[in-house]
């Protein structure tokens, strides 16, 4: 009776559609332990440069190391983004979770640079 009244009043049931497309391979692991990599070599390069302007009183390695830094967050964001687009959600989540804590560590820095004085 049930199926006949939908029929005559022109009732469908509303079916979840499932997507047919396949989830893309995602090794976190692998893709963390590369963008970790990378954040230290690119903090030992800054802070060779700031070693060095602190040596010569340059303010323009200072800029270049600020500069290296800005850029690696920048990458990470906009790799974060594009990931999120191809459905890469955990790959996307580890970047977020990478940018995150690397915020932290800088903000618990310059709280520890500004008590020293």
């Amino acid at each position: 009776m049930n199926e006949e009244f939908n029929e005559l009043f022109d009732i469908k049931e509303d079916k979840k559609e499932v997507s047919n497309l396949p989830v893309p391979k995602q090794n976190v692991l692998v893709h963390s332990i590369i963008r970790v990599v990378i954040l230290i070599i690119a903090s030992v390069l800054t802070l060779g440069i700031l070693f060095v302007a602190a040596l010569g009183g340059e303010i323009g390695f200072a800029i270049l190391a600020l500069a290296i830094v800005i850029a690696w967050f920048g990458i990470m964001i906009a790799e974060a983004k594009n990931l999120r687009k191809q459905n890469k959600n955990n790959l996307a989540d580890a970047n977020n979770l990478i940018i995150f804590l690397a915020v932290v560590t800088v903000l618990c820095l310059f709280a520890y640079i500004a008590t020293m004085h």
